[in-house]
């Protein structure tokens, strides 16, 4: 039996496996004319099995490209499948020549934008509908809604934001619908959609007009989707309306114990109910045959999550694994942070720039004494740096209204302004003056601009004040050829770092992470966030602040606990050849966001079987 060498989709690894005895049984499933889900667990071939489905609708089936689409959670998974569709190969790959290739491969967001760009009309917006560029802006305006509507305050905003990410009303509430509708109204007048509504306006376009259904269904009668442990309720509802009559083209990948995005109303039940949901013929079938994770690591990750998430255990033994590593888990425990850091800091010096490392942290804050014993070592690295957080956030806004003047700009300039130090405007106050602010979206038809209601402030000293800032900078930007003036105006109107030693500090920091990035086309050595993790991997993978109240956090109840086993299963599993928990009794306040806490070593840690770890020790 020929053999081939394949490289990972997920991961890059390259492997030698039977591919004929591999893609008998992908045969045997693509075949199948049913509702159809694939559970595949870490590096068992999610995006391998949705290839050589596409490969075998377009060449066996005849089914025409433009009658296939495909939805993908991100756009680095859309990518990722074009690209194992056009990795040349012999007849038993999944390679589709370019010209064959289905068009619609994207996320679930770029099709519902789509959906209602082309439909515009139908929902009142106009075609050339743009998406509101940040949550920030999207926050504030529904705050801004939400002080439109009779009785409410900014504060009532929040659960409609909420009620909108997860893509769920679960109860018909008058004032948060009432905050809703009137956001709506106010993109819709300057022809603008958020990130929820691409989905959230699809489902309603779809369902309230039939042949509007029938026309989108026409290039989605074989519908296949990605990652599906990751939909929320709008995403589910998206999906049922398209496959409507055509259930048994569905095909659907995903692995419940990968999903990790309640905080958007990601639910691993719309995974667990998908033969409720469509019907006796519905079939699930899993594939059991990992390509990334030694054994030990894979098994001791899935024994740890099974303890919080119902499921069949006896999938362990049913497993098969191409890398044969004898590698375990490796845990230690640390009395301090900076000791964790100069320890991982010499073990990633000591791997060499030959592999790949990946660092997971719970949040950013966690990285910054390992960033700076790397920088120590002379590590490269990279790690995402919010520079939203920096005083350079606020220069930057102002800049951008001022280069192309707009509402949206200059409302979020205003919030910048409001919310900072400059005007220092107490709470009680804080929401009048907003209120006002928020004011002008009922008078915007009168074609008066946002600028022009901020001039004619004439009550408010805190909003008087906030005027005489912005006017004087657009004067001084206006007039000023060379700008010197305009950046005198900069320093002294915004007054962005309170001393020289902080300005110092912050452009220090922000030099620092732009020297320390990896080289194009290097291994790097990443450091990111766990939720950011998802579908990466990385030869050493070590996992820091595996502590108590911090996975899970402090008073989690039964799901939250769930969740958090999820996560870290998902981060353990992206390891090819070696992976560490490391955990610290004491850590910064400002990391931790705690004061004075002893942590202890995380009951997740606790729940994986012995069997499957090494504990190299600890230097309490």
């Amino acid at each position: 039996m020929p053999k081939h060498s394949v490289s990972c989709p997920s991961c890059g690894q390259s492997f030698l496996y039977e591919v004929k005895q591999n893609n008998r049984q992908l045969e045997e499933i693509v075949r199948k004319k049913k509702p159809l889900l694939i559970q595949a667990g870490p590096g068992t071939g999610k995006t391998y099995a949705l290839a050589f489905k596409i490969k075998h609708l377009v060449k066996n089936e005849k089914v025409p490209k433009d009658s296939i689409t495909v939805i993908t959670f991100t756009n680095e998974a859309a990518i990722n499948m074009r690209k194992t569709l056009s990795t040349e190969g012999d007849e038993e790959s999944p390679y589709l020549e370019p010209e064959k290739q289905p068009s619609a491969i994207w996320t679930m967001h770029k099709l519902g934008h789509q959906i209602i760009d082309q439909n515009a009309s139908a929902l009142g917006w106009s075609p050339g509908i743009k998406v509101i560029p940040s949550k920030e802006l999207k926050n504030i305006l529904i705050q801004d809604a939400a002080q439109l509507v009779s009785g409410a305050k900014r504060n009532d905003g929040l659960e409609t934001i909420k009620c909108r990410e997860q893509g769920e009303c679960a109860t018909e509430e008058a004032q948060k619908c009432a905050i809703c509708s009137r956001y709506r109204e106010l993109l819709r007048a300057y022809n603008y959609v958020d990130h929820d509504d691409q989905i959230l306006l699809a489902c309603k376009v779809l369902s309230e007009n039939d042949d509007i259904l029938k026309k989108v269904q026409r290039g989605a009668k074989y519908l296949l989707v990605d990652e599906y442990q990751d939909i929320n309720n709008a995403q589910w509802k998206l999906i049922k309306l398209l496959s409507k009559g055509n259930t048994n083209n569905l095909f659907v990948v995903g692995d419940e114990y990968q999903s990790i995005y309640n905080f958007r109303g990601g639910h691993p039940k719309y995974i667990r109910n998908f033969k409720n949901d469509y019907g006796p013929d519905a079939e699930e079938l899993t594939l059991l045959t990992s390509r990334r994770c030694p054994p030990n690591i894979l098994k001791g990750a899935f024994s740890m999550v099974h303890k919080y998430c119902a499921g069949d255990i006896a999938i362990l033994n049913k497993l098969e694994f191409t890398n044969k590593s004898p590698a375990m888990i490796n845990t230690m425990m640390f009395s301090y942070q900076n000791q964790e850091a100069a320890y991982l800091a010499k073990m990633i010096k000591g791997i060499g720039p030959s592999y790949d490392v990946l660092v997971l942290v719970p949040w950013i804050d966690y990285a910054e004494p390992i960033k700076s014993q790397l920088r120590g070592n002379h590590v490269s690295f990279s790690c995402e740096y919010d520079l939203e957080k920096t005083g350079l956030r606020l220069i930057n806004v102002l800049l951008s209204w001022l280069k192309k003047p707009n509402d949206f700009d200059l409302r979020l300039l205003i919030g910048e302004l409001i919310s900072s130090s400059i005007l220092a405007i107490p709470g009680e106050r804080r929401e009048d003056a907003l209120k006002q602010i928020s004011g002008y979206w009922g008078e915007h038809k009168e074609r008066k601009t946002l600028y022009t209601k901020l001039k004619s402030f004439k009550d408010n000293e805190d909003l008087i004040k906030l005027k005489d800032i912005i006017v004087e900078l657009k004067s001084s930007y206006k007039l000023s050829n060379e700008h010197l003036e305009f950046i005198m105006k900069l320093i002294e109107k915004l007054n962005v770092w309170r001393s020289i030693p902080a300005f110092t500090k912050e452009m220090n920091s922000i030099y620092d992470e732009v020297k320390s990035l990896v080289p194009s086309g290097e291994n790097s050595v990443r450091i990111m966030t766990m939720k950011k993790a998802k579908g990466l991997a990385a030869d050493y993978v070590f996992i820091i602040g595996v502590e108590e109240d911090v996975m899970p956090f402090a008073n989690a109840n039964e799901f939250e606990k769930a969740e958090a086993s999820r996560l870290l299963y998902v981060s353990m599993t992206r390891a090819i050849k070696e992976l560490y928990l490391f955990n610290c009794t004491s850590r910064n306040r400002h990391i931790t966001k705690t004061v004075n806490k002893v942590f202890k070593r995380s009951e997740l840690i606790e729940a994986i079987p012995r069997q499957y770890i090494t504990d190299m020790g600890s230097t309490l």
